[in-house]
């Protein structure tokens, strides 16, 4: 089998198993973090290797955000826009299933509030890249052994046709 196409199929199977740790970790709301799962195959210096790219808001999902760096400071009465707090409030409107728009906004500060004492996932982290990395461990590994074995092949065929020539 080709290198190329082994590389595909491995891109693949890291976002499939990506995709499954996301709902896990019951990161899916509207399913755009999952859709926004790509991958792309570079060749650099070393060689050639997989990027696994996601919207930015899954790091955060992902890593964590400590209460020191969650943008929010208690409303002072004048008034104002947030994207932080539209963010809470559409996600107690989709997630919480809340329509009123009042009920929505004060779940969205008391969200806030508590990620600004504790962080955020309120939980911690989720670490689902990491965990994505540990359940294709084995797939990894022999993708890795394909991918050499391709390699090799083609670096065997290319001396005979060089010898050849």
């Amino acid at each position: 089998m080709e290198s190329n196409d082994l590389l595909e199929r491995l891109a693949e199977v890291l976002k499939q198993e990506m995709r499954t740790q996301l709902r896990i970790a019951n990161h899916v709301m509207t399913g755009a973090l999952s859709e926004s799962i790509e991958s792309r195959i570079l060749s650099t210096i070393e060689g050639r290797k997989i990027e696994i790219w996601i919207e930015q808001y899954g790091i955060a999902l992902d890593q964590g955000v400590p209460p020191d760096r969650i943008p929010f400071t208690e409303p002072s009465g004048r008034g104002g826009r947030s994207k932080y707090i539209e963010g809470l409030q559409r996600f107690a409107q989709l997630k919480l299933g809340v329509s009123d728009n009042r009920e929505s906004l004060s779940i969205a500060f008391a969200i806030a509030r508590k990620h600004k004492k504790v962080g955020m996932p309120v939980k911690g982290p989720t670490k689902f890249i990491e965990k994505t990395l540990d359940a294709t461990e084995d797939d990894i590994l022999r993708f890795a052994e394909e991918w050499s074995e391709a390699v090799f092949i083609a670096k065997i065929e290319s001396i005979i046709e060089n010898i050849r020539a």
